[in-house]
C-alpha cells in the first residue's frame, strides 16, 4: 500500500487574509506615531534655524551696539522654507529697541499646521512660547 502525501505549495486564503489583517493593524497603529515623529523632527529643525537667526541678530547687536529695528535691518534675518516661516520683530520700549522676538509659523497647506505646538515665539530673553499653550519642554 502506498501512502499519498499532499505537498503544500502555497498559502491558503485564510492564512493570507490573517497576514493582511495583521499588517493593516500594525499600519494603523504605527502611522500616527510616524507622522508625529516627522512633525517633531521638522519642528526641531525649525527651532534650530530660529536659534541660528537669534545668533545672527546677537552678532548684529555686537557689531552695532543695538538690536535691528528698521525694515532694512531686519530684511536679512527673515526667511521662509518649505514647512515654516520665520519673522524677526524688535521689542520697543521708551528707551528704544531692547530686544527681539522670532516667530516660527507653520506654512499653511503643510502637515506642520497640525503640530501640537502651533506657532512658536522665541524672545531675546531666551524663552519659547507656544500659540497652543503647550509647555516649552514639550515643544523643544
Amino acid at each position: 500500500m502506498q501512502s499519498h502525501q499532499r505537498t503544500v505549495l502555497g498559502f491558503t486564503l485564510i492564512e493570507l487574509l490573517i497576514v493582511i489583517m495583521i499588517v493593516a493593524i500594525l499600519a494603523v497603529v504605527a502611522y500616527p506615531r510616524y507622522s508625529d515623529h516627522v512633525r517633531s523632527s521638522a519642528r526641531k529643525a525649525a527651532i534650530g534655524k530660529a536659534l541660528e537667526i537669534a545668533s545672527r541678530v546677537e552678532q548684529f547687536r555686537t557689531q552695532r551696539f543695538t538690536y535691528p529695528s528698521s525694515e532694512a535691518d531686519l530684511a536679512g534675518f527673515e526667511l521662509a522654507e518649505v514647512k515654516y516661516e520665520y519673522e524677526v520683530a524688535p521689542v520697543l520700549t521708551d528707551g528704544g529697541v531692547t530686544g527681539y522676538t522670532i516667530t516660527v509659523t507653520p506654512v499653511t497647506g503643510t502637515d506642520q499646521v497640525n503640530d501640537l505646538c502651533g506657532t512658536l515665539t522665541y524672545s531675546s530673553a531666551g524663552t519659547w512660547t507656544s500659540s497652543t499653550g503647550v509647555a516649552e519642554e514639550d515643544c523643544l
